[in-house]
């Protein structure tokens, strides 16, 4: 059976783990900790994500993340094979370091943000491993406390305490030792995504991933043409010239990806375009979350109009 796609979006807020395969170990010193740390920061700032917690425990590491642009996918895709890389190269292994797929629940960031970060830093805490959640050196928690590492996004959570620094690092504290209301979340379930929040959150994620699939209507070529025009500003005798261009390939591959969700079949697209069939197969893949993805969102809404 294949794989659903996660739900991903411009300002999602993931609740992220991450496990070892088979429960194995995926950090053996305080080098590899560092280095996952390390490719943290380095991705964070490659695709401008925002980190709000996380903990590095013995076989497993939670994240807190929300995505203003690129997808998720895409962030822990980098993390955990560059992560794994080292980590075979270093110990001399092969094969996957980590379980399968990620596990990821997108969450009301309005509602569980507080609850999520309390979570997720008491979590060596439940595990028995320290008594206090200050005395786990891997984990944010210290961050929001004394401002160091400057790896998570600390301002936005400790201003719901208080504009006053001082005060809002006090309040987190006093709010960080209320272990105990947070232990429905141990309840989640092992899917690989799930949608946590009310009903109305869960509604509004649904009308959104609808608008996300939503089909266009078979139309004209000429129609879609004049879209893509008007968006990228090439035109259909452009998109058949032998010319060539990042504007150019742009357009062909927007042309391409709505012109199959109309129902338009390859060989019918291999007359239009005079590309060869894997050509124009290799055209239609767009990450809907990249700035071409954005631009054929914007044609299809142009269409449906």
């Amino acid at each position: 059976m294949a794989r659903k796609p996660r739900i991903q979006f411009e300002g999602a807020f993931y609740h992220i783990i991450v496990r070892g395969n088979q429960k194995q170990n995926i950090f053996l010193d305080d080098d590899d900790r560092n280095n996952y740390l390390e490719r943290l920061q380095k991705y964070k700032t490659k695709y401008n994500f925002f980190l709000y917690a996380y903990v590095l425990m013995t076989n497993h590491v939670h994240l807190l993340i929300e995505t203003p642009s690129d997808p998720i996918s895409k962030i822990m895709q980098m993390v955990n094979f560059t992560y794994t890389r080292y980590f075979n190269k270093k110990y001399d292994k092969t094969g996957h370091l980590f379980q399968g797929r990620f596990i990821s629940y997108l969450c009301d960031k309005e509602n569980y943000l507080l609850s999520l970060i309390r979570y997720i830093h008491n979590n060596p805490v439940r595990a028995g491993m320290v008594k206090n959640a200050l005395k786990y050196p891997w984990s944010s928690h210290k961050e929001y406390l004394e401002g160091t590492n400057h790896l998570v996004n600390t301002n936005k959570t400790l201003r719901l305490f208080s504009e006053k620094p001082s005060v809002a690092k006090l309040k987190y504290a006093e709010f960080m030792n209320d272990l105990d209301s947070d232990e429905h979340f141990n309840q989640y379930s092992s899917h690989r995504q799930q949608i946590i929040g009310d009903e109305q959150f869960i509604d509004e994620i649904q009308k959104h991933v609808k608008q996300l699939k939503r089909k266009t209507k078979k139309m004209p070529i000429k129609d879609l043409s004049i879209a893509i025009e008007r968006e990228t500003g090439v035109g259909l005798g452009l998109m058949i010239s032998r010319k060539r261009g990042d504007q150019l390939r742009e357009a062909r591959r927007i042309f391409v990806l709505i012109a199959r969700e109309m129902g338009y079949t390859m060989v019918e697209l291999q007359d239009i375009l005079k590309r060869d069939i894997s050509v124009l197969s290799r055209l239609g893949n767009i990450d809907e979350m990249s700035p071409e993805g954005q631009r054929a969102k914007r044609v299809r809404e142009r269409l449906n109009a």
